[in-house]
């Protein structure tokens, strides 16, 4: 009888320990024995993130000049579209500047004739040598002459201008990198037809700046992390080779998980963002990870003396 109530007793110690085991989140507090701050899951990503080209206007496709993991420099040309009806546009442009110029010089030819006349019938009237209604009239030639000089320069502004965006409607046509990195996905070929409202981007640039590791950061351990603190990555499985990184900033807001909450968790999990720089290559972006947070080093500086 004694013996079966130390049992009891024991059985019922285990399950009370055993309830108040706390459930496990996105990021983990680390073990005695493990040297980690925390860990977080995290996806592998770039800096700026993916650049995704569209098509900046509707047309079809004449000429396409890359290909799938070539790397390309910015202002390169990636693909460019059938721009017949946008030259012709550019062409008549370039006719329209033409003619305002040309009625634009013909007016002004006639300016200074008219100031002379205008001149001498003044001269003449004032000495009664000829009569007052001649030097008006003259006057009102000349005013006339140069109010059409102003029509006219106004005209040349104007087709200057519609020439200037028949040219930049022409250079649309023409779809170059925005920045340098490497083309990873292209969904064009010569006679497609696109749109900018393309459901899928016509190509997908990786911009050629360092690779990041976006990582969820459990509430409970947000304090722990800071910017410049040093970590390790290592891919989802949770072994392998370990990155070196370092937190680069911690997010100021709180939100749902964005890689989805483990099976032991609850559904409404939040999480805040930490990004960190990977300080080595190796790794590929949308590799699921886990980044495990190290613990600063502590200051060998001697603590300060007292007198006395």
């Amino acid at each position: 009888m004694k013996h079966r109530l130390v049992f009891v007793l024991l059985l019922a110690a285990t399950i009370t320990l055993s309830a108040c085991s706390p459930t496990e989140s996105t990021s983990v507090p680390p073990s005695g024995s493990s040297g980690y701050v925390a860990i977080a899951r995290g996806i592998v990503d770039v800096q700026g993130g993916m650049l995704s080209v569209y098509a900046p206007l509707n047309g079809t496709v004449s000429k396409v000049l890359i290909r799938d993991q070539v790397q390309v420099k910015a202002g390169q040309i990636l693909f460019v579209l059938d721009a017949t009806g946008a030259k012709a546009n550019l062409a008549m442009a370039h006719a329209q500047l033409a003619e305002a110029q040309a009625k634009s010089a013909v007016i002004q030819a006639k300016l200074q004739p008219a100031a002379r006349r205008a001149q001498r019938l003044a001269v003449a009237a004032a000495a009664n040598a000829v009569a007052t209604e001649q030097a008006e009239t003259a006057a009102a030639t000349l005013a006339q002459l140069r109010a059409q000089i102003r029509a006219a320069k106004a005209s040349v502004q104007l087709a200057r201008a519609g020439l200037d965006r028949a040219r930049y409607r022409v250079s649309l046509y023409t779809v170059r990198a925005a920045i340098a990195g490497t083309v990873v996905r292209k969904r064009v070929q010569p006679g497609q037809r696109v749109t900018p409202q393309d459901a899928m981007p016509t190509l997908q640039i990786l911009p050629a700046r360092p690779l990041i590791v976006r990582a969820e950061l459990n509430e409970a351990y947000v304090n722990a992390v800071h910017p410049g603190m040093r970590a390790q990555v290592v891919l989802a499985a949770g072994h392998g080779k370990l990155y070196p990184a370092h937190v680069l900033r911690v997010g100021l807001v709180f939100g749902p998980t964005q890689l989805g909450p483990r099976n032991d968790q609850p559904r409404d999990i939040r999480d805040i963002d930490c990004v960190l720089v990977l300080d080595t290559q190796g790794l590929r972006v949308g590799q699921r990870v886990l980044v495990k947070f190290l613990p600063q080093p502590k200051s060998s500086t001697p603590p300060p003396q007292t007198a006395g």
